[in-house]
């Protein structure tokens, strides 16, 4: 230890907790949602390949699974078989994937893209007020500024062009509401429930792996066995494609929420619905008109503040 080092050191008490940065969960963030964005081009490739979604839910699980186990084995990070480890896994899958993907693709073909987008955008406030009523977060003015802002570009960028659907619909966007339930209820059950030893590509390979055993069974109860690869075009290329993306996502999610918490990774969506609107248009030549912008604008100063909150809730934990 230096002489800097020890006049650093307040006298008479301990020294000050460092905060940790930011820069990596912002990396996850942004690649790992910017990747995630093309989800949504690669289930509707399924979708009109012919793909049922339930072996759709199945097939992108466990190919994702077979990558992480891959890498898992290969860094010695293969999950564990203890109780409290299981447990977290099932939760994950059915939270994380199970649920959440069967619902999005039922009602994919039901509702309008921009309504489906807005209902996963409420994902972030969902995640802020399960995580304070768990107790990993509180009140923060600046959170709450930085999610009411992403929201509002949300609105900004959907309502223009379609608005909510009317008549029939609305008992699927009744249902579509299980989604963003089930992603925040998974953001904030990653970040309390956390198995000891249990590291990011652990917890990811067992959720997405757990989800291809859950699914398959569903599977085989409505579809039976199907064999996507018989699917021709970009049916199977849609499916491959899904599976690639789980493996990096919910790697991503693991981490951030292990650096940062889960109030910060919920701004992951937000980066989705942009990410999302882009591909759409590189893949499918879909217009990004000033709607777009000006909901893009929004969308960036709700991350500047919610990034602010995140920022002074780590300050707060490290001092405390």
């Amino acid at each position: 230890m230096t002489d800097s080092d020890t006049t650093a050191r307040p006298s008479g008490g301990a020294a000050p907790k460092e905060v940790p940065s930011l820069l990596v969960p912002w990396l996850l963030l942004v690649g790992g949602a910017t990747i995630y964005g093309s989800f949504f081009s690669a289930s509707k490739f399924a979708a009109e390949g012919g793909v049922p979604f339930m072996a759709f839910t199945f097939w992108q699980s466990a190919i994702g699974g077979v990558v992480l186990l891959v890498i898992a084995t290969l860094t010695g990070n293969l999950p564990r078989m203890r109780r409290d480890h299981l447990m977290s896994y099932a939760v994950t899958s059915l939270l994380g994937v199970v649920l959440s993907v069967i619902v999005l693709a039922f009602v994919a073909s039901k509702l309008q893209a921009g309504v489906i987008t807005l209902a996963i955008t409420l994902t972030p406030g969902m995640t802020y007020l399960f995580a304070v009523l768990a107790r990993v977060d509180r009140w923060r003015l600046l959170s709450l500024l930085g999610l009411a802002l992403g929201l509002a570009g949300i609105a900004l960028l959907v309502i223009p062009e379609g608005g909510l659907p009317s008549g029939d619909s609305a008992l699927w966007v009744i249902l579509l509401m299980v989604v963003p339930v089930c992603f925040a209820a998974n953001n904030v059950f990653v970040a309390v429930v956390r198995p000891p030893e249990a590291t990011s590509i652990m917890r990811a390979t067992g959720l997405v792996v757990g989800a291809a055993i859950i699914s398959f069974v569903l599977m085989m109860m409505t579809d039976g066995f199907f064999p996507f690869w018989e699917m021709p075009g970009m049916g199977f290329w849609g499916v491959v494609w899904a599976g690639g993306i789980n493996s990096i996502t919910f790697f991503c999610m693991f981490e951030i929420i292990r650096r940062a918490g889960p109030v910060f990774f919920a701004q992951y969506n937000y980066v989705i619905v942009i990410a999302g609107l882009v591909w759409s248009q590189l893949i499918f030549d879909e217009a990004l008109g000033t709607w777009f912008w000006v909901a893009f604008a929004a969308m960036l100063a709700g991350l500047y503040f919610a990034n602010l909150g995140a920022k002074r809730g780590m300050q707060e934990a490290a001092a405390a």
